[in-house]
């Protein structure tokens, strides 16, 4: 039984990511869990008196509304729903039930309903991304509601500076039986050759993707950013993996840079893998 978390601030986007969830898990015994998160601090009386207790009756009944319209479009015997509201920052929340339930995976939208449209991801989905350990976050962006029957391919970009657990390997693995695609390697090289090193890690891929269709793809002299968005865009790929979890790493690769490759909004889902999954 599969465990998967979907954050909700009863947004489009974020209901959105809720129908792509269903359908990327379809064959699967599920239990999906709706997560509403609200900071106590955040809802200070106004002039009109809306307060945290306001907010949170608000969002209960939201949470019920959710909860049917969930029973409508999803009928699948597989499935299962819960809700959570708690009263905390999204990402402190998922901290905190984390210590009793272990999540398969986050999938959120990629805007809430109170983001800017300058940011390429809202402030919640980046907090998740760089705070919560353990859990892989695919995100998804706001044109895409299902898993399209033919896929082509998942493009897992890495460094190859750090090996792969069993875990993630089998969680890649899944994924690509999922998508119906092969797996495309992508290193942008910012030294002449691999290490010894990087080469072992390179071969161990290979070795662990040899019952998935793969291969390895090395671009050079090209910024980080736009290496991977030309490879993705060039080749039509489904599906971005990033590997690499280091404080602040996704936040700097994330930037305006990025922001103008992929025309202000991410084109294709995106999966964000924790470094110690």
């Amino acid at each position: 039984m599969k465990n998967i978390l979907i954050p909700t601030d009863f947004s489009v986007n974020a209901w959105k990511a809720t129908v792509y969830a269903f359908s990327l898990f379809q064959n699967d015994l599920c239990n999906f869990y709706f997560l509403n998160a609200c900071k106590p601090e955040f809802y200070t009386p106004d002039i009109n008196g809306y307060s945290l207790s306001q907010a949170k009756t608000e969002n209960k009944i939201l949470m019920e509304k959710l909860l049917k319209e969930v029973a409508v479009i999803n009928k699948n015997p597989n499935h299962r729903f819960k809700s959570l509201i708690i009263e905390s920052w999204l990402n402190d929340a998922i901290i905190e039930i984390q210590k009793d339930i272990i999540f398969d995976l986050i999938v959120m939208g990629t805007q809430g309903e109170n983001e800017p449209d300058d940011r390429i991801f809202g402030t919640n989905s980046m907090n998740v991304i760089e705070n919560v350990d353990h859990m892989p976050v695919l995100l998804i962006p706001d044109q895409s509601v299902h898993v399209p029957e033919v896929k082509k391919e998942i493009v897992l970009a890495t460094r190859f500076d750090k090996s792969f657990s069993l875990t993630e390997i089998n969680f890649l693995i899944d994924m690509t039986k999922k998508f119906r695609a092969s797996i495309r390697i992508l290193y942008i090289q910012d030294t002449e050759d691999l290490s010894e090193e990087q080469e072992n890690r390179k071969e161990e891929l290979h070795e662990r993707f040899e019952k998935v269709s793969h291969s390895f793809h090395t671009l050079t002299n090209i910024e980080v950013t736009k290496g991977i968005h030309s490879f993705i865009q060039s080749r039509n790929s489904d599906i971005l993996v990033l590997n690499h979890k280091k404080r602040g790493f996704f936040r700097n690769l994330f930037s305006k840079s990025l922001l103008k490759e992929l025309g202000k909004k991410p084109q294709i889902p995106i999966i964000f893998m924790p470094a110690d999954l």
